[in-house]
Parts: C-alpha cells; structure tokens; sequence
C-alpha cells in the first residue's frame, strides 16, 4: 500500500516494498492468505497486477504501463511505476529459474532505473523509478527444486523473506463466511494515501546501534543464509516502516517499530532452515521415512516387531549392504529404538519413536 509514496533516507532513499514467499506443504492454506490479501488490494482503486505468468517483456511491459504520479508541492510531482505479484504457487509465475527476469526482479526491488532495448524493433523502453513487491506460496520441496544451489548465493533469494509454517489449525468446514471488514478496508486506503519521508527518533537510532554493535545477533546459521545475512538490516527497516504506518501517519520511526519489525523477522529466520531440512531430503532419508512408518504402523496392537522383519522391509528397499548401517543411524537419531532383545531368536525387537509435537 505504500508503493513509493513515503521512503526512509539511508545512504540512499529506502522504500518498503517487500518480497515475501509463504513456505508450507501443500494444502496447508498458503493460496487462502494470498488470496484474502489479494481480495484486500483489490478494494483500492486502481491497483496494478502483474499477470500471473510472466516473461521478462512481459513484466517490463506490465511495469511500463503501472504509472503513477505524487504530487510534492511546491516540488515537481514525482513518477513512478509499481506492480504487484500476488501468486499461489511460485512456478505458476516463473516456470523455471531464468537469469534474465531474476535479473529484473532484483533490479525493481532495488526500485534503481532500468533501460531496455528491444532488438528488431525501434522501441527503447526506460523506467526511471520501477518498483514490486511479490507475494507468492510455494512447498518447501518446489522451492528447493526450483532454486539452483548457486542462486542462494546471489542477490534475488537474499531479497526474499522466507516464511514457513507446518502448522494446520483445526478449523470448521462449513462456518458462515466472514464478511470483509469495513474497518480493515477503510485502513488500508488511508495507509495507501500516506506520502513523505519517514525520520527516525533518538531511541530507534539507539536501538539499531546497540543491534549492530551486537553484530545484528541472532544471525542465522544455516549455510545457504549467509547472503540473506547480509540484506537483514534492509529487512529491518522495511519492516519497521510497515510497524510505523500500520500504528499512524506520523512517518516517524520509534523504538516500538524496532522491536516490533525485529520481532517478525526473527519469527520468520527461527523457521527457515526447516525449509532446507525438509525441502531437500535425500534418497536415504526418503527410505527412513518409510522405514519409520512401517514400524509405527506394524506396532499398532504390539509393543514391538523382530529385526529380521524390520531387515527384510528395509531390504527391498536399499541394497543389503547398506541396511545395518541404516538402522544403525536411525538409532542412533532417535527414530526407532531397541526394546529388549528376544529370548528364543537372539534377535533385537524393535519399536517406532514418535514425535508427539509433529503429530
């Protein structure tokens, strides 16, 4: 809602777009969210909406024609061009991780001007002051897939915020639909007409500092966040412009904001590198998946099943050779224990170890 209407002066002029992708397995609501917000926007007049799958011409030309004016009195007005990206599914945009539009998606979050010349025709296309902002839902296994290994360390994915939830509240079917709220709407026109440069006050400024002194912690570890790392700050203050404009139009940012902004992004970090666990699991982890749902499944009515059972399932499944260390591993990661050991056979009687807070 805030487009390029209001910006925070850094080193350069900072506005509060925002790349976000809601991460969850499928089925898990991420398309509900995106729609409600999408249903939201929809409620402000001349909003612009990049089609749903897209070329680079064809986001250039959509950015081209997403024209608006701000006046400044007594200074010129300013131009510029906004587009939202509002999908369900990450490949339902882009089919395949191509250089050239990641390009320009870096390139119109950075909101800096792009030029282009199309070859074969006379048309040379320039948007000085291009900007995006992208919602979009993916699984973890698509994201992964679809992300080469190298992309991690460039600059599209460390302008994106990752949000992940496996949660999947229990709610009612066949409740009455809610209606819009009328409130909700009202705000979010008036947020949309907020113009100006936000200022920042003693104790905001305090509150970045000591964060930098602490080297911005807690920092995530996880290897493929590393050049997300390093855009957090950035994060951080989009965010807090968003905290500022949700709380009032007096564009000043407070400690309130700080916290609050911090606050979000670290509900989002703590959860990222479930993205990478369960995103890219290998063919080893897949067969302990199934050996693991075998064992809860057989020891449904008994406390225990023989390992010459747990070895035959297992090896029709993965070479002989590599069943012992299998189990051996799956042990020693608590998901499968030995209960006693069987007096008639000499064998190890085995049982399933089931995480109650992922059930």
């Amino acid at each position: 809602m805030l487009e390029q209407k209001v910006w925070l002066h850094t080193s350069a002029e900072m506005y509060p777009n925002l790349y976000i992708f809601l991460v969850g397995r499928a089925g898990i609501g991420k398309t509900r969210g995106i729609m409600a917000a999408s249903r939201i926007l929809h409620q402000v007049p001349d909003m612009f909406f990049a089609p749903t799958s897209m070329t680079m011409a064809s986001l250039v030309d959509s950015m081209t024609e997403s024209k608006r004016f701000l006046p400044r009195l007594p200074e010129a007005p300013f131009e510029y061009n906004t587009l939202y990206i509002m999908a369900d599914e990450l490949s339902a945009f882009m089919h395949e991780y191509e250089t050239e539009l990641i390009g320009g998606l870096t390139t119109f979050y950075d909101c800096v001007p792009y030029a282009q010349r199309r070859r074969g025709k006379d048309i040379h296309i320039k948007i000085l002051h291009p900007q995006l902002n992208i919602l979009c839902g993916t699984t973890p296994s698509n994201l992964i897939k679809f992300v080469p290994e190298i992309a991690w360390e460039q600059g599209f994915m460390s302008r994106t915020i990752m949000v992940y939830s496996n949660d999947n509240p229990m709610v009612d079917d066949f409740q009455a639909a809610r209606k819009m709220s009328e409130h909700l709407v009202h705000d979010i026109k008036i947020i949309n007409s907020i113009a100006g440069q936000f200022t920042t006050d003693p104790e905001y400024r305090s509150a970045i500092g000591n964060w930098r002194a602490g080297n911005e912690a807690p920092v995530p570890t996880h290897p493929k966040l590393l050049h997300y790392n390093t855009r957090r700050r950035t994060h951080l203050y989009k965010l807090s412009m968003v905290s500022s404009a949700d709380r009032g139009d007096n564009l000043k940012l407070s400690l309130d904001d700080f916290n609050r902004a911090l606050g979000w992004l670290r509900e989002a970090e703590v959860l990222m590198p479930e993205i990478f666990r369960i995103g890219s699991p290998g063919a080893d982890a897949k067969v302990m998946d199934e050996i693991h749902h075998f064992l809860i499944v057989a020891c449904t009515n008994v406390e225990a099943i023989s390992e010459h059972r747990l070895t035959r399932f297992a090896s029709e499944r993965i070479p002989m050779t590599a069943v012992k260390s299998a189990i051996e591993v799956m042990q020693a990661s608590g998901r499968i224990r030995s209960v006693r050991v069987d007096p008639k056979t000499g064998l190890r009687m085995f049982a399933p170890v089931v995480d109650k807070s992922a059930t």
